[in-house]
């Protein structure tokens, strides 16, 4: 179930978070969706998915953002070891560049995740 507010999992995931990228989502003025990988960080200070890349605000996503404010994003990947433990966090909310770092920060409205606990430290199951 989505939700705009962090869990205690979610938070500790993203205080050391795995070195992957993230997918950033877009609608261009048709309503087509735009995809792109990217990499990112979280803003503990401010609560905001910072998505970065190279010269991102003149990117297609940045003239997405800047028409809707609205964007999503998905961090996820499959957790170490045997058999198929996939894992994902993903946000879907308001949008806007911070041209000062070049760059998106996105707020969010609705959270999910799930299989964290696979690959966050000291997480304990069903967590």
């Amino acid at each position: 179930m989505a939700r705009s507010e962090l869990s205690a999992l979610e938070r500790r995931w993203l205080a050391d978070p795995p070195d992957v990228l993230a997918r950033i989502a877009t609608v261009d003025a048709d309503g087509m969706p735009h995809v792109v990988p990217g990499g990112w960080s979280f803003d503990p200070a401010t609560d905001e998915m910072v998505l970065g890349g190279r010269d991102v605000p003149r990117t297609q996503r940045a003239v997405h953002v800047r028409a809707s404010g609205r964007a999503a994003v998905v961090v996820d990947g499959l957790a170490p070891g045997p058999g198929w433990s996939p894992w994902a966090f993903v946000v879907r909310g308001r949008a806007r560049i911070d041209d000062d770092l070049g760059v998106i920060r996105i707020a969010a409205d609705q959270v999910t995740s799930w299989g964290l606990e696979a690959v966050t430290a000291g997480a304990a199951a069903g967590e």
